[in-house]
């Protein structure tokens, strides 16, 4: 159970909107001017690791001070208020096993509903769209035969889960599972999967490539979530898909996911400052400075990073990491995602296969019909990973809206004049955390795994990248609460 205090969720603090005018004020001082604040920790980065990290500590008794380089508090938990409602960015589900994220729900009051119903995804495959029901008879179908029932979306799932090696999620680093730290497609070829799945495995897969992220990584994730779904039917079930099967529990937050960080950063009691991104760590034998790119200092005997390892290399830290921690910090993989979000005029899936959302093997990957509390279809969100986000994110922003939209009318007819772009985001281009999610490449698990979480000096590490089995929100809530706890121990 978290170490947070009954007590946290009482404790107001000051409006958000005094550190925006204190932000202002600040600007016209120059760097020499400004006094150094001093805290017992420093927090960096008001993801939920962080804020996860500072109610924790506050909680037993620390001064904390969070310093977020975004304007905003949630990290990779953003919720865009669109014209067609609240639209989450990244961190969608809590799953049954959720048990910090849903102690924080619970304290903050913060309010959940149901997981909406999923929307059947048709196919646009080997220049032919098709509704889901025509798949597995066409001749766009060039999977084997034991692949052939599988919808595109599901094939991942479908080989990942398949006869899945580890004994339990928490298994993935012990040296008898260490033969699975290969590359992804290597494994699956060795399951069976054909050239055809293959590719359209790499289409939906969170990383880089197949041929670069590790296995046994995607292994630790999938074993996870098989505890977390009946499965007795895992012929045709997306990887992330939610659901309350056999009595497990999925909620979404009501609001948008960024509802629950915002409730975290009000029951902090001490200061978060927005627009402040860290430049620099020095740490002494006593206690750490951190300073910001402003010119903004902060002194105190502990700091905490709780921002991915894409964000953390750009700190400069001194005395610097080592070793395998350094090569994890320096050179770990991170997974991008573009995702550009649309409104409809009218129901243009009627005209043609009958299923708005749809599975390309195009530039713009996959499209998902978004369905709002109401059980109501609001919006479409292409959803581009790995290489191919890369790719999107070389285009100017706003060509990249353009260019889905015209892509949807070349493969999709029936949304010609249909469709207007609501807003494009980029993890990799348009977020201080700079990535979705962290990815091990394959041969990473053995050298890096058990030193990522490892405090490096008055430094403690959190985020998801620090996981042991726990998935998404939950990884950042967990790593959040192991930080304030190595620091007790430390002054116990």
């Amino acid at each position: 159970m978290p170490i947070i205090g009954k007590r946290s969720h009482l404790i107001s603090r000051r409006n958000l909107a005094v550190i925006s005018t204190g932000l202002i004020a600040a600007s016209t001082v120059s760097r020499r001017a400004l006094a150094v604040e001093s805290a017992d920790v420093i927090v960096i980065g008001a993801g939920l690791a962080g804020l996860s990290a500072a109610l924790n500590l506050e909680a037993q008794g620390f001064k904390v001070i969070v310093l977020e380089a975004a304007n905003y508090v949630g990290g990779r938990t953003k919720t865009l208020d669109l014209s067609v409602g609240p639209t989450n960015t990244g961190g969608q589900t809590v799953g049954p096993y959720y048990a910090r994220l849903r102690d924080f729900i619970t304290r903050l009051k913060v309010p959940l509903v149901p997981v909406p119903r999923r929307i059947a995804m048709g196919n646009y495959v080997n220049g032919s769209l098709m509704p889901s029901s025509a798949w597995a008879k066409s001749k766009a179908n060039k999977t084997n035969d034991a692949e052939r029932g599988i919808q595109p979306d599901a094939l991942e799932f479908f080989y990942m889960s398949k006869s899945n090696p580890l004994s339990d999620p928490a298994s993935w680093t012990e040296a008898a599972y260490s033969k699975y730290d290969v590359p992804l497609d290597r494994y699956l070829r060795d399951l069976g999967a054909s050239a055809e799945a293959l590719r359209l495995i790499d289409i939906s897969i969170n990383a880089r490539s197949l041929a670069s992220c590790s296995a046994l990584g995607y292994l630790r994730d999938i074993k996870l979530l098989q505890w977390g779904i009946n499965n007795s039917d895992t012929k045709n079930r997306s990887t992330y898909q939610a659901g309350s099967d056999a009595g497990y529990e999925y909620n979404e937050i009501a609001g948008g996911t960024q509802r629950l960080p915002e409730a975290m950063a009000k029951a902090l009691k001490g200061d978060l400052f927005l627009n402040r991104a860290a430049g620099s760590i020095e740490m002494s034998k006593s206690g750490v400075e951190v300073t910001t790119i402003d010119g903004h200092r902060y002194k105190a005997k502990y700091a905490v990073s709780a921002v991915p390892f894409s964000a953390l290399k750009n700190i400069d830290v001194n005395p610097g990491f080592a070793g395998p921690q350094a090569d994890a910090v320096l050179h770990s993989s991170h997974g991008n995602t573009v995702r550009v979000f649309m409104e409809f005029t009218s129901a243009f899936w009627e005209s043609d296969i009958g299923e708005p959302s749809l599975f390309t093997d195009t530039a713009i990957e996959r499209v998902f019909a978004r369905v709002s509390e109401a059980s109501e279809i609001y919006a479409l969100d292409c959803w581009v990973n790995g290489n191919a986000a890369n790719r999107l994110d070389q285009l100017p922003t706003d060509v990249v809206g353009e260019f889905v939209i015209s892509e949807l009318a070349r493969i999709r007819p029936s949304t010609k004049g249909r469709l207007k772009v609501l807003k494009v985001h980029s993890w990799a281009k348009h977020s201080a955390s700079g990535c979705c999610r962290h990815v091990f490449d394959a041969g990473q698990v053995a050298p890096w795994a058990g030193v990522m979480a490892t405090p490096h000096g008055r430094l403690h590490l959190a985020g998801e990248q620090t996981r042991s089995m726990e998935n998404g929100m939950e990884a950042a809530a967990t790593s959040g609460e192991r930080v304030a706890l190595e620091i007790l121990e430390r002054e116990s």
